[in-house]
């Protein structure tokens, strides 16, 4: 019978259990769905992935972890990851990194389509280092008040798959991309994003403040609902040939706009204030 289930719900009890061989692991040889509650550990034992072979989707809420993946394990059991293609995280309030500041650990996001994050308190920054996302379709960030912005320039010029993005209710964020002090004359190309949102970002004063030329080639629906501080949407120009309108709330109201994106974000701050 084990071998057909395809989701689970475990606890950190569950888990010890697995580990320590008192529950059969053919069980879940063809589990597709993962979901971890109540775990005390600081970090996730990602050794505990060997029994997941065919493991797709990972969730993990109301844990203790203050980093999900730690150095050592992840680098002896990066390959048990790469099969991920949905990680959520929910509710982890002791949560500062995904991994530690230094840490190379590409290959264990290469993979990942979708990354949803939702009431991480303290998380300090969604990745560090620079990791690449070359495979991530959907990013979603929602009411993690400690976040200052969510990527880095260079890990932002490895989202070429991304086709949504929406970041909810980060109140500290200040710009989306931050800016590593980026040379002159080069470019971030979103080449699939179609779908962008930023709502409630009290702090917001740009989606980025560098150097960098932006693209948005397939770009149609942007959202710009109460975020009162942003004051334009970039220092250059964007390039945005598909965007007709920025939308200011979720009804069928005709959004703004006045030529370009920036033109469009200061006439919506001018409006406000």
């Amino acid at each position: 019978v084990g071998s057909h289930l395809e989701e689970l719900k475990l606890s950190g009890k569950d888990i010890t259990m697995i580990r320590e061989g008192r529950l059969p692991t053919y069980l879940f040889q063809n589990l597709k769905i993962l979901e971890v509650v109540n775990d005390k550990s600081d970090n996730f034992p990602i050794c505990f992935l060997q029994y997941f072979k065919n493991l797709e989707k990972l969730e993990l809420r109301w844990s203790s972890y203050k980093q999900i993946f730690s150095y050592k394990e992840a680098e002896k059991h990066a390959g048990k990851l790469t099969h991920i293609k949905s990680l959520k995280l929910w509710e982890l309030s002791d949560l500062m990194y995904l991994w530690n500041q230094g840490f190379k650990l590409d290959s264990v996001v290469e993979n990942l389509e979708m990354l949803e994050v939702w009431w991480c308190d303290n998380l300090v920054n969604l990745v560090p280092s620079s990791p690449s996302f070359r495979n991530l379709i959907t990013l979603e960030v929602w009411y993690c008040k400690g976040l200052k912005n969510l990527v880095t320039s260079s890990t932002a010029k490895s989202l070429v798959q991304l086709m949504q993005l929406r970041i909810d209710g980060c109140k500290m964020i200040t710009e989306i991309i931050s800016n590593e002090g980026d040379v002159a004359e080069d470019e971030i190309v979103f080449s699939k994003l179609k779908w962008l949102s930023l709502e409630n970002l009290e702090s917001l004063t740009s989606f980025y403040s560098g150097n960098y030329t932006f693209k948005f080639p397939c770009l149609e629906d942007l959202f710009v609902i109460e975020c009162p501080n942003m004051k334009i949407f970039s220092t250059r120009e964007s390039n945005t040939p598909k965007l007709q309108e920025v939308r200011q709330n979720w009804g069928l109201d005709k959004g703004c706009w006045e030529g370009g994106l920036n033109a469009t974000i200061q006439q919506l701050h001018k409006k406000k204030v």
